[in-house]
């Protein structure tokens, strides 16, 4: 994955926002009608929250609570770790994994200016992998003869079948995929 990438060359601009007074099923709405699982709670135009799903099954839906009962500062997570346009991938994707959180409000001079999540993060690596694969398949000399041929193991990184991470990716017909999509591509082709 490339590593030197900064956030504003991949956040997500458009953040779904709500105040720290709008009840839950409003904001559960706002999330709906966005498809988006988290909404970032504001105070005065400030950052100071976020909601996610799990937030509202945990805290409404498990205790039978009415969502139009609670506000957003009742239920959201306060201590908003964030990031910076300029901070690299690397850097937050080291930061979620040991936050154990899946998504960062970027903030730029006090301002709301993006969201990154997990699944951007790998959204990149998935596309340096293509890359990646493209390369290798470009590479038809080998200093050795006969290695780097069609189903060799080629390293860790992204199915670009299944979308799952595996150690194990091999080269199947131009894509570098998991060893399970492999042998289901060579069963479907007897």
């Amino acid at each position: 994955m490339e590593t030197d990438i900064p956030l504003r060359d991949i956040m997500v601009r458009e953040v779904v926002k709500g105040d720290r007074d709008l009840n839950v099923m409003e904001a559960a709405r706002l999330m709906k009608k966005y498809d988006v699982d988290s909404i970032v709670v504001l105070n005065n135009g400030e950052p100071v929250g976020i909601v996610t799903q799990g937030d509202i099954i945990r805290e409404l839906v498990s205790k039978d609570t009415t969502p139009s009962t609670v506000k957003l500062k009742d239920i959201m997570t306060t201590r908003l770790i964030t990031a910076s346009p300029n901070d690299r991938l690397s850097n937050i994707a080291k930061k979620m994994a040991t936050e154990k959180i899946r998504k960062i409000p970027v903030i730029e001079e006090g301002k709301l200016v993006g969201i990154i999540a997990d699944m951007d993060i790998l959204s990149v690596s998935s596309e340096m992998n293509s890359i990646l694969a493209e390369l290798i398949e470009m590479n038809v000399e080998r200093e050795i003869q006969g290695t780097g041929s069609e189903g060799e193991g080629i390293g860790q990184g992204i199915c670009e079948k299944c979308g799952s991470f595996s150690n194990d990716l091999v080269m199947k017909d131009g894509l570098m995929m998991c060893e399970t999509c492999k042998e289901e591509m060579e069963r479907e082709a007897e």
